[in-house]
């Protein structure tokens, strides 16, 4: 059985459509949990995510605090199926989607955690090379292959082992850069085991506004989140000669892009963004070393179903 677990924030009918195509393709046992983090729908909205709720086809979790780790975490918590399946809430999914997840964990060789395909509104097709089969991988990739690289928007792992790798690092907060790159890291270093990749369980990623989109444009202080995020993940996950080097080429290089050069009014405070993010990133680790999943009770902001 499978959970398909949304978090969502400031999305509404590309939610309602996305959750619409996943309906379809529940089958007995499976079920659809939204955690939802919006404080106030359009009505129209509202009314259709009632209506779904009403029908028994999905479980609606209102939480009041925006922090994608947390929904992620809290709905491992409720979900009541063995694979749990974490989508993003702006995609267009493929009809063979749960299923292409679900054959990988029937197997007597399962890996600890599958990674779909993922097409962005850039891919026309799938890609048929790749830099790497790491940090450098892209989900857009055409071929089965086994990975240490996760997409957070589409990605299937045994509840029990999310919670033996402690879930998702609640330290990641705002557009949450990196988060599931470290997931992908700390699970392969506690199973020892790659994750698959499955072209099959493809999504077509939209890229509406809302979401980690919320935070704030990369280019400016609003998008700070990405590059503590950056910064937490090399530090937390790589080895301290490659956290060094990650860290040095990301300060160099991370202002410097074709549009602050035709803005180059910018760059000096982008530099003093990189400079504050990696102190913040540092700050997190030292505070909270261990800010994995809590017991549910701990998470003191969400709304009765």
């Amino acid at each position: 059985m499978i959970s398909v677990i949304l978090p969502t924030y400031r999305r509404e009918q590309i939610l309602v459509d996305t959750l619409r195509s996943l309906e379809l393709q529940l089958r007995a046992g499976d079920e659809i949990l939204v955690i939802d983090q919006t404080l106030k729908h359009e009505p129209s909205t509202e009314n259709a995510l009632l209506q779904m709720t009403d029908a028994g086809s999905m479980r609606w979790i209102r939480k009041s605090t925006p922090n994608q780790a947390e929904a992620m975490n809290v709905g491992a918590l409720l979900a009541r199926g063995e694979v749990l399946l974490f989508l993003d809430d702006d995609i267009v999914p493929s009809a063979q989607l749960l299923d292409a997840h679900r054959r990988e964990f029937g197997e007597k060789s399962s890996p600890p955690a599958t990674c779909g395909q993922v097409l962005q509104p850039w891919n026309d097709q799938p890609l048929e090379q790749i830099g790497d089969f790491s940090l450098r991988f892209n989900a857009a990739f055409a071929r089965r292959c086994e990975v240490v690289a996760l997409m957070a928007g589409n990605f299937a792992i045994r509840r029990e082992t999310f919670l033996l790798v402690g879930g998702m690092d609640e330290n990641y907060r705002g557009s949450n850069y990196r988060n599931d790159s470290e997931m992908a890291y700390r699970i392969f270093k506690r199973t020892g085991q790659r994750l698959r990749f499955v072209p099959e369980a493809s999504i077509r990623h939209l890229l509406a506004a809302g979401g980690n989109r919320s935070f704030g444009h990369k280019d400016t202080w609003g998008g700070i989140g990405g590059s503590i995020g950056d910064y937490y993940f090399a530090v937390r996950s790589l080895s301290p000669a490659a956290a060094v080097a990650h860290c040095v080429r990301r300060f160099v290089k991370e202002p410097l892009n074709r549009y602050t050069i035709r803005h180059p009014w910018l760059i000096p405070s982008l530099y003093a963004r990189e400079l504050v993010a990696f102190i913040q990133a540092s700050a997190r680790i030292i505070r909270k070393p261990n800010n994995y999943i809590k017991s549910l009770a701990d998470y003191r902001d969400l709304l009765p179903e």
